[in-house]
């Protein structure tokens, strides 16, 4: 049952199939039913007709013939086979017959206020149809019932096999038609979470999707506008802040201290070095990178072996399977190699370590440092933030390493969290989607 109701289609799709299901054999049940009646109607007058007709025959003889007829009858049965094929039993009577197949009346107990019910008499499987001559004989006629089960019938069953068929199929259309832009605007929604200048939408299809491809189409290029007026307002207000540095050096030269000189060129160096990261970061030089299918184990591999070539500890377990991701190399690069540069900083080493959980890759990083407060996990992806016990400013950096890396798995449709392991030190994980295509192969 969670299966069905785990996807709208199959929901929409059993919702339809039950309900055409369940109209055709409410249909069924009233078809059999007026089906067997009619079948009766039309027999029981064909009988009445035939006994008329023979009557009438009887009754137009000489009285001799006519008794000598009617005790003939009575002494023994005669049967006479109709145009349709039915054999026909004539009985003759000095009395109205009873007729066999004819129900007595059950009382009812009355239970206010809705009463008992009384079950069906059980349908007659013998017609009869009786007739009075003029010296009072009765003549009666009774024939079986011609079996009426639509069932029993291989046409019947083909015919309603193939309407159902035909009705699943037209629901499984329809349910594919309505299900398809909701396709269409997921898709949409990934391309935009990996690219700000991914082509629009096509405002195509009925009223309602083009409107809604209208207003997504609406929204990228409002997003698109904000992030290039960021980015040219961060770039102005570094270059102007340059001209001025500048000539803080040039004059920083002439101080004759060596000692104050010194401090303040550190000063000016650190300064310049949180303008160009400033403008890196806001200007997301990757994100004019092309965005290609990779493959992450290449990449963790890769990564490792630079690391551990420069000396430091670093370890990489990669997933048994290949793991496809679609993607910019150098921004992913540059998102990992923060992470895993933090992990051998602040934790002394980093174990990298790849497994596939669905459609996703999960990456974990874990390191052997002092760990992080909970209270602070939010705070450390904030640009510029620093923690004082172990991320100062005497260790280096300008506190965009997670800034950036947070930046680059968000565009690519992933996400960063962070956990304290219980054995001590960090665990950082990053989840990214898989490349659907071969994720589905």
């Amino acid at each position: 049952m969670k299966a069905l109701t785990d996807r709208m289609s199959y929901s929409i799709f059993a919702v339809l199939v039950g309900g055409i299901l369940l109209s055709q054999a409410i249909a069924l049940g009233l078809y059999r039913s007026d089906r067997a009646e009619a079948v009766a109607d039309a027999e029981g007058g064909q009988l009445a007709n035939c006994l008329a007709g023979f009557a009438q025959a009887i009754e137009e003889q000489p009285t001799d013939v006519r008794l000598a007829v009617l005790r003939s009858l009575k002494e023994r049965e005669l049967t006479v086979r109709t145009s349709a094929g039915h054999d026909v039993q004539l009985d003759v009577y000095e009395k109205q017959p009873r007729v066999a197949g004819k129900p007595e009346m059950s009382p009812a107990v009355s239970i206010p206020p809705f009463g008992m019910p009384v079950p069906p008499p059980p349908q007659p499987s013998v017609i009869e149809v009786s007739r009075q001559l003029k010296d009072g004989t009765w003549m009666r006629f009774h024939a079986p019932v011609t079996a009426t089960d639509a069932l029993r019938e291989p046409g019947f069953l083909a015919s309603l096999g193939g309407s159902a068929a035909v009705a699943i199929l037209l629901s499984a259309w329809v349910l594919g038609f309505t299900t398809r832009p909701l396709r269409r605007f997921a898709a949409a929604a990934n391309r935009l979470g990996i690219d700000m200048n991914a082509p629009s939408l096509e405002e195509a299809g009925p009223r309602e999707v083009r409107l809604a491809a209208a207003a997504f189409n609406k929204m990228q290029r409002r997003l698109r506008a904000f992030v290039e007026d960021r980015t040219r307002m961060l770039a102005a207000v570094s270059h102007d802040l340059r001209t001025p540095l500048t000539r803080m050096r040039l004059r920083a030269e002439f101080i004759d201290d060596d000692v104050v000189r010194d401090k303040m060129l550190d000063d000016l160096s650190e300064m310049e070095a949180m303008i160009g990261s400033t403008l890196a970061f806001a200007r997301d030089e990757a994100k004019h990178e092309t965005i290609e299918p990779l493959e992450l184990n290449a990449i963790l591999a890769r990564l490792g072996e630079d690391m551990r070539e420069a000396g430091k500890p670093v370890g990489v377990t990669p997933s048994p399977f290949p793991v496809p991701i679609v993607g910019r190399r150098m921004a992913l690069r540059r998102a990992l190699g923060n992470l895993m540069e933090n992990a051998v900083k602040y934790g002394q080493s980093a174990q990298v370590a790849v497994a596939i959980t669905g459609e996703n890759v999960t990456i974990t990083i874990d390191d052997k440092g002092p760990g992080i407060p909970e209270s602070e996990f939010e705070n450390v992806f904030r640009p510029f933030f620093r923690l004082e016990a172990s991320r100062s400013r005497d260790t280096g950096g300008t506190g965009l390493g997670l800034s950036v890396a947070n930046d680059v798995v968000r565009a690519h449709g992933g996400e960063i969290r962070l956990a304290n392991r219980p054995e001590g030190g960090l665990q950082v994980t990053v989840v990214l989607p898989m490349d659907p295509a071969t994720a589905a192969a």
